[in-house]
């Protein structure tokens, strides 16, 4: 971000802050006779003296210092200008425009604008979780039913224990005070009890001074949440708000502190905090502003974050809104706080490959109580890669996986605000002790239109508690979760211990048949709907063949493209316009590097070259445009973009019959389910993945069964294939299809095809 940049940004958010102090003084005029409505403060001549000496008695006689102290700061360094006073005018008219559509302050509009004005949140990896995703997820983990909490017993309330590592502008904080209030309603309707407002306002304090707690490493964003939640009940005054602002930064080799993280080695935080100038230590907001005090995480009934998710690789973008010579130090304290046992007897189990999220969540587990409950927004990457295993094998480890939501809308991929990424939503139980798992069945909810407002969210989230999920393994049955007539998604079930140490493949598909194929091919079993099972397939793991060569980043460290002819061909890129057949040719030579790239090592040619191969196996792509996942080149070569791979022993009928078979229904399918997502249709093929792919396993095929697919390659090997959205009507895909049926004597694939061919994540197209 450019000084230019951030000067801008620092403007806008003090814009924001200002417009948030606005509302907040609108709201509470309404419920409090000693403050004066805004309307006439707007008359006095110097607007910007009225506002912060009114602002001053409130924080004084009244309380509310959390949202009108900044504010009034703010007011103190604008300048002396005729403008200023112009501009603040043209604000508070914005506002009271606000102020009259009632229900946009019930949603964390403030937090909408705040993470809009984040114009560097790639390199903080805050995502803002948007209202209707915070409220899918707080209803469902919070369904009365899955707690043994007497939710209209306001003293068991008062125990509950809601924390939010990262909680931003408080958008999962704010659904959790809305789920349990109304938990608590229902529950005292239900036990014959009247909801009065005394009630209700003994239910707001409580959730404010007891239940909820918060943290993040951004002040402003700090006093968006106390100002989110205080609105809900603007006319109870609190003396206390569980919300922490804790130091991120690296002044010294000696001084290091890394926000939320530094939970992990003890759940005290020592404090200071002056949000007007310096962060120094950790400050808690309260009802009359910020204390020195213990900023303590309270072991927690629920954690729901939806943390930050930057990744170690790429450039490193860790720690990435701070100066370069601060995130190379913070950088070393995190690699080492994830090595120390610190509050707890093991290691975190958490890897930064994966990006911070990875990290937050294993902080999170240790503050977590048996029988406690994550509600976690995070990427759809954790469901399928390779970096996030250790935070798998962590639920793996001490969890009942109960739900895991994935959305296939591709106009709504995601479940936050400012990022197109896939995302996943996830709610996980902690086992305790007693525990057993035998029984204990994971729900994946595929969505194919995602939630667009609130009360869509809630209705969502009622006919999901409300459908019966279809038995994966069952074979039977489609559950369609149906809100005003339209279905909105599927839901399947699978028991826990079934995947808990594999890939989360059930939520791959919005299709149930598709999951049912999936999960049965896995087990070397034909699934076709209705027929079911029809047939065994022989499959092993592709490891068994060969070995993928180098990845993309260790070419780059061993040589440069070259527009001259050299001894070492290599298949560069994958456009889609040229990438059309099963046969391809090098279509560039790559020359050694004779020294290594500036902050790079060098790769030796000796050791990469033998690695080349003459089959090329998609590393990424775009299911939208592109056609084929496996190509077969006549000489050996290296890719950036592709992965090599070079048979245990060279036998051209067995590449010839590989590459047919990667690129037919059920080869693709198998793929697709070993992909790791990063937007929609963008996804991404890694090598632990793939060499653990099933594939047809050709040492169980007879020789003429080998040749007969050999020779079926030989057929299509320079047709031209249809991009994968129009699979349903390539009749190359047909003819290998049909080949691939001769040959293993299985029925017709055509109908599988087209299902898949609807797959969203495919077509672009909603279901």
């Amino acid at each position: 971000m450019t000084e230019q940049m951030k000067l801008r940004t620092g403007a806008e958010i003090a814009s924001l802050v200002l417009a948030n102090a606005f509302i907040f003084h609108a709201e509470l005029a309404e419920v409090d006779d000693r403050i004066r409505p805004l309307r006439p403060l707007l008359e006095e001549e110097d607007l910007r003296s009225a506002l912060r000496d009114h602002w001053q008695f409130i924080q004084t006689d009244i309380n509310y210092v959390p949202i009108f102290r900044i504010a009034q700061e703010v007011l103190i360094q604008l300048p002396e200008r005729r403008e200023t006073d112009t501009a603040l005018r043209q604000l508070a008219e914005a506002v009271l425009s606000i102020v009259a559509e009632r229900a946009a302050l019930r949603h964390d509009l403030m937090g909408r604008i705040y993470h809009k004005l984040l114009l560097d949140a790639k390199y903080l990896g805050t995502y803002y979780t948007s209202v209707p995703a915070a409220t899918l997820l707080l209803n469902l983990a919070l369904d009365p039913e899955r707690w043994s909490v007497d939710w209209s017993n306001l003293e068991q309330i008062r125990e509950f224990r809601v924390g939010d590592l990262a909680c931003g502008t408080g958008t999962l904080l704010m659904a959790t005070q809305q789920a349990i209030t109304d938990n608590f309603v229902r529950a005292t309707v239900a036990a014959g009890q009247s909801v009065s407002t005394e009630k209700l306002r003994e239910l707001h304090q409580a959730l404010m001074e007891q239940v909820l707690h918060g943290y993040d490493v951004l002040a402003s964003a700090v006093h968006l949440t106390a100002s989110t939640l205080a609105l809900l009940a603007p006319d109870i005054a609190f003396q206390k708000m569980n919300l922490f602002c804790l130091p991120l930064e690296a002044p010294n080799q000696e001084t290091v502190r890394l926000g939320s993280l530094d939970y992990a080695l003890q759940p005290n935080l020592v404090v200071e905090l002056d949000l007007m100038r310096q962060v120094r230590h950790a400050g808690m907001v309260t009802g009359t502003g910020d204390e020195a005090t213990a900023a303590p995480l309270p072991k927690l009934d629920l954690c729901v974050m939806n943390p930050p998710f930057t990744r170690s690789v790429g450039g490193n973008l860790l720690f990435g809104s701070l100066p370069q010579n601060q995130r190379k130090i913070m950088q070393r304290e995190l690699s080492t706080l994830l090595r120390r046992k610190g509050y707890a007897s093991t290691p975190l189990q958490a890897s930064s490959t994966a990006g911070l999220g990875s990290v937050f969540v294993a902080v999170a587990d240790r503050y977590l109580k048996d029988d406690g409950r994550m509600a976690l927004v995070l990427p759809e990457a954790l469901a399928f890669g390779v970096a996030w295993q250790k935070t798998r094998k962590l639920f793996a480890d001490r969890y009942i996986l109960e739900f895991i939501i994935v959305s296939h809308d591709p106009e709504h991929w995601n479940f936050s605000e400012s990022t197109n990424l896939s995302e996943i939503l996830v709610i996980a139980r902690k086992r305790n002790g007693d525990d057993t798992e035998n029984n204990a069945e994971c729900v994946c909810v595929n969505l194919r239109r995602n939630s667009t407002s609130p009360i869509d969210a809630l209705a969502l989230a009622n006919a999901i508690r409300g459908t019966e999920p279809a038995d994966i393994q069952s074979g039977q049955g489609v559950a369609s979760i149906i809100v005003g007539g339209v279905t909105r998604g599927e839901l399947v079930q699978i028991p826990w211990a079934a995947i808990k140490h594999d890939t989360w493949y059930p939520c791959a598909f919005a299709q149930t048949d598709l999951i049912r194929t999936t999960h049965f091919l896995r087990k070397g079993e034909l699934y076709l709907s209705p027929d079911g099972v029809v047939a065994e397939l022989p499959l092993t793991l592709l490891s068994s063949f060969g070995d993928l060569g180098p990845d993309r980043r260790d070419i780059h460290d061993g040589f440069n493209t070259s527009s001259a002819t050299t001894s070492y061909p290599a298949f560069w890129g994958h456009d889609a316009e040229h990438v059309i057949s099963l046969s391809m040719q090098p279509n560039t030579y790559l020359q050694p590097l004779s020294r290594a790239k500036r902050n790079r090592s060098l790769r030796r040619v000796e050791l990469l070259w033998p690695r080349a191969g003459r089959i090329m196996l998609a590393e990424r792509m775009r299911f939208n445009t592109q056609r084929l996942l496996a190509v077969r080149l006549p000489e050996p070569s290296l890719s950036n973009v592709w992965w090599p791979f070079r048979l245990h022993e060279d036998d051209e009928y067995l590449e010839k019959a590989l590459v047919l078979w990667l690129n037919c229904t059920l080869g693709l399918i198998m793929a697709m389910s070993h992909r790791v997502p990063t937007e929609g249709a963008w996804v991404q093929f890694k090598k632990p993945v793939l060499e653990m792919m099933p594939v047809l396993d050709m040492w169980r095929l007879s020789e003429h069964q080998i040749m007969q697919l050999a020779d079926a390659f030989d057929a299509v090997a320079d047709e031209v294939f249809l991009p994968l959205p129009q699979m349903a009507n390539d009749e190359v895909r047909a003819v290998i299809d049909q080949s691939i049926s001769d040959v293993l004597d299985l029925p017709p694939l055509d109908q599988l095809r087209q299902i898949l061919a609807r797959e969203p994540v495919i077509s672009l197209q909603q279901l």
